[in-house]
């Protein structure tokens, strides 16, 4: 068990059930008023976490369906100059986990460091990681996350915030989906269908 997941298990134990955790998380990110969480309207940064608005994607009346709302994990951008990164709310919840403890422990050496000082869960404080997709991609693919990739034109996201790295766990538990086109359970179900492949 990796820091993410010890940390989930931390916040269900203070708030008495996952449940009330998971309240507690909503109003946390509801009030926005910390250091945890800061607007930006930059670019990804490789190894954050951004929430953002993404109501009129590109070829919207050509696509099957797309998330309003996405909750990534920044990679590196495209060639393209493109956003680019792991949308969290394309796996389901256990797996969601799984990716962030796991992705935690490979750089935690750097996340630590980030955290140092006065830094320390400050969201616009804290520099991105060395996460990039070329990086990534064996183990991204090998456990099915490469699902999750998406790209996100820039000047299409609105209301953009990013994530300190002490917040991960709060994130993790929280369901921010916004499915449009379809639903989360059939989105989960086509996840699932992949990982066979």
């Amino acid at each position: 068990m990796g820091q993410i997941k010890k940390d989930i298990k931390q916040l269900s134990k203070s708030a008495g059930s996952m449940s009330k955790a998971i309240n507690e998380a909503k109003k946390w990110f509801d009030k926005g008023k910390t250091k945890s969480i800061a607007d930006t309207r930059r670019p990804f940064l490789p190894g954050k976490i951004y929430v953002f608005e993404y109501k009129k994607p590109k070829h919207i009346d050509r696509i099957a369906w797309f998330d309003a709302n996405p909750v990534v994990l920044a990679l590196d951008p495209t060639e393209a100059g493109n956003d680019c990164g792991i949308n969290l709310n394309l796996l389901p919840p256990k797996i969601k986990e799984d990716l962030l403890d796991f992705v935690y422990e490979q750089m935690k050496s750097q996340i630590e460091n980030q955290k140092k000082g006065g830094s320390s869960d400050n969201a616009k404080k804290q520099s991105e990681l060395k996460f990039t997709y070329e990086g990534a991609k064996r183990f991204l693919k090998e456990y099915g996350f490469d699902f999750a990739i998406r790209q996100y034109i820039p000047n299409l996201k609105t209301n953009q915030k990013m994530v300190s790295y002490e917040s991960w766990a709060k994130i993790a538990i929280l369901d921010f989906a916004d499915i449009n086109g379809s639903d989360i359970n059939k989105i989960q179900e086509a996840f699932r269908n992949h990982l066979k492949k």
